[in-house]
C-alpha cells in the first residue's frame, strides 16, 4: 500500500510539475493541509483550479510548538489515510514547497509507515530554488558551496555558516527578523534579503541592509552572501 506525498511549490500554481498535476488528477482523495481554522490554505488556493471541491480532504494542523498536540493529529491523518487506502482510493498529500524540506509530510511519512503505508515523495520547487531565481542571484560558482539552516536566537551557528559557505538560506525567520537584521549588520554581509510569499502577488522582497521595515509572515525566507556587493 502507499500514497504519494506531492511538493506543490512556493505559491505560484504555474510552477506546478507535469508529474504532481497528473498525479492529483489520478487520485480520488487530495489530502490538503490547513494551519488557519478558518479554512484558509495556500495549499488549497494552489490546486484549487487543477483538482475538483469533491477530492480535496481539508485536514487542520496547528501553528503551535507543542509535539505532543502535533504527534496526536499526525497519528491520526494517518489512520485516516490507512482506512481510505485499504477501501482502494489512491490518495495524494500536497505540501507546499519541497517535499523533505521542513514538511508536515515528513512526520506524516512515519505515520503512516506503522500502518504499512509507504509515502513515495514527488519533488517540488523549494522557496531555496525560487528566492535565488527571483533575486536573479547565484547561489554558487566552482569551488562553491552553499547550506541552509533553521533560524535560531543564538547566531554563533549563523556566523559559523556564513564563514564557510558562499551563501546561507535561513529558513523560519518571520518571528526572528530582528534578530537577522542585527547579525547582518554586525557581521558584514553584504547581500542579504528575505522574501517573504515568493512568486505570489503579494510577495515582499527586504533588504536587510536597508532600514525600510515591512511586515513579513511565516513563509519567508532569507538568502545571505557575506562576498557579494
Amino acid at each position: 500500500m502507499k500514497i504519494y506525498g506531492i511538493g506543490i511549490g512556493p505559491g505560484d500554481p504555474e510552477l506546478l510539475t507535469v508529474k504532481a498535476v497528473r498525479l492529483m488528477n489520478e487520485s480520488d482523495v487530495v489530502v490538503v493541509p490547513q494551519s488557519d481554522k478558518t479554512g484558509r490554505s495556500l495549499a488549497r488556493d494552489i490546486i484549487k483550479d487543477i483538482v475538483p471541491e469533491g477530492k480535496i480532504y481539508m485536514y487542520y494542523f496547528p501553528m503551535t510548538g507543542d509535539k505532543a498536540d502535533l504527534d496526536t493529529k499526525y497519528a491520526a491523518l494517518a489512520a485516516d489515510i490507512y482506512g481510505m487506502v485499504r477501501e482502494g482510493r489512491k490518495v495524494t498529500y500536497v505540501t507546499i514547497g519541497d517535499a523533505p524540506i521542513y514538511s508536515t509530510l515528513n512526520y506524516l511519512a512515519h505515520k503512516l509507515e506503522h500502518h504499512g503505508v509507504k509515502m513515495e515523495f514527488v519533488p517540488g520547487i523549494s522557496a531555496i530554488s525560487a528566492v535565488p531565481n527571483i533575486l536573479c542571484l547565484p547561489v554558487t560558482e566552482k569551488d562553491e558551496s552553499f547550506c541552509t539552516v533553521e533560524m535560531k536566537d543564538d547566531t554563533a551557528f549563523l556566523k559559523e555558516c556564513t564563514e564557510k559557505f558562499a551563501t546561507v538560506f535561513v529558513m523560519k525567520v518571520h518571528n526572528k527578523l530582528d534578530v537577522l537584521k542585527k547579525f547582518v549588520r554586525e557581521n558584514g554581509i553584504k547581500t542579504a534579503y528575505v522574501i517573504s510569499r515568493a512568486t505570489l502577488a503579494d510577495e515582499i522582497i527586504l533588504d536587510l541592509n536597508s532600514d525600510e521595515t515591512k511586515q513579513i509572515n511565516y513563509l519567508s525566507t532569507a538568502i545571505l552572501k557575506k562576498g557579494e556587493a
